[in-house]
């Protein structure tokens, strides 16, 4: 063998030991440690129900068995879990974080507050595309051009929330009269302000409905007047797109605005996680997304999947940044940032 044939076969003897190196650092690290699971919402909501059922599923897939906790930390739409996590929390691996979708936006938007740079995390994959929806009770209103005729009360959590930006957008673009109250804490509790009578509607994933009022779609007593996304959800075809009612001149925002929901339920560690960390964390999670066993909890609960890779997240997140100012500018004026 000559010199070249040997040094190809070193090369390859080594990338051959690489992956068994690898994985054992990982198993060594994770072998008894606990990684805790950030997200910035509350018990029982959506953000919620997709943690927990990753973490049932995902766990046994990472090496070394590590215990996964997942911690609620609500507050500032999410922001107070993703500054925590980005800066306060552990950076060795052992916190992760599923951020709201509108985080890589206000990022860009509304930067008062953040202190995180989704650019820079090291994500390990997407769980769903949820599209966004303004809801309202049938009686009040049956169609969006209902709402640019009288007013409706729409229950909210914040100015960062889905549910205040939505109802927003539309009274910006389409002259709808959306009253926006915010201070509500989490769907639920903006749903029961719907049932009490306190508030006509809210926004908020469509989804959310299957898990909290599913028979008040079934039923009609509420209408999804318009939705938020790049596509139409399957189960609403008859549903506009807010970007599908807009004037020309004000797609390009709209769909600013709506395109972060293909990306709902993103996981990923804050900087400081190695290679390795990353890459086992991302075979776990595209390994679980394919899982009869996973799948089955997904569709028992009532869960959308629309899984991404984390490099697809990690490529759609960059062409995010790379948004021209002056449509970042028109999109912060017209959800009033």
């Amino acid at each position: 063998m000559n010199r070249f044939t040997l040094s190809i076969s070193a090369a390859l003897s080594v990338a051959a030991l690489a992956l068994p190196v690898q994985a054992d650092e990982v198993a060594d690290f994770y072998k008894g440690n606990t990684v805790r699971f950030v997200i910035g919402a509350g018990a029982g909501g959506g953000y919620d129900l997709y943690s927990r059922t990753l973490v049932q599923h995902i766990a046994s897939r990472i090496p070394g068995n590590p215990t996964i906790l997942v911690t609620n930390m609500p507050g500032s739409g999410g922001v107070k879990a993703s500054n925590y996590v980005y800066n306060a929390a552990a950076k060795n691996g052992t916190t992760l974080l599923m951020p709201f979708w509108t985080h890589p936006l206000f990022q860009l938007i509304r930067p008062r507050g953040i202190k995180f740079d989704m650019s820079k995390m090291h994500w390990i994959g997407n769980m769903a595309e949820l599209n966004s929806a303004v809801t309202v009770m049938s009686k009040v209103a049956t169609s969006w051009q209902d709402a640019r005729n009288k007013e409706i009360i729409i229950a909210a959590s914040g100015k960062g929330s889905e549910t205040y930006i939505y109802p927003t957008l539309m009274n910006s673009l389409l002259g709808t009269k959306f009253k926006i109250v915010t201070g509500y804490s989490g769907t639920r509790n903006m749903t029961l302000a719907m049932e009490k009578g306190e508030a006509d509607g809210r926004g908020g994933s469509l989804q959310s409905w299957s898990t909290i009022k599913p028979e008040w779609i079934a039923n009609k007593t509420v209408t999804v007047i318009a939705q938020a996304g790049l596509n139409r959800d399957p189960g609403m075809k008859d549903t506009p797109l807010i970007h599908e009612l807009v004037k020309p001149e004000d797609v390009a925002v709209a769909k600013l605005v709506s395109a972060p929901v293909t990306m709902a339920r993103i996981v990923g560690f804050p900087p400081g996680a190695s290679r390795a960390q990353v890459a086992a964390f991302r075979k776990a999670f595209d390994e679980t997304m394919k899982d009869p066993k996973f799948l089955a909890d997904a569709t028992k609960r009532k869960m959308d999947l629309a899984p991404l890779s984390g490099a697809q997240v990690q490529a759609n997140i960059d062409e995010l940044m790379k948004t021209p100012k002056p449509i970042l500018q028109r999109a912060s004026k017209v959800l009033r940032y």
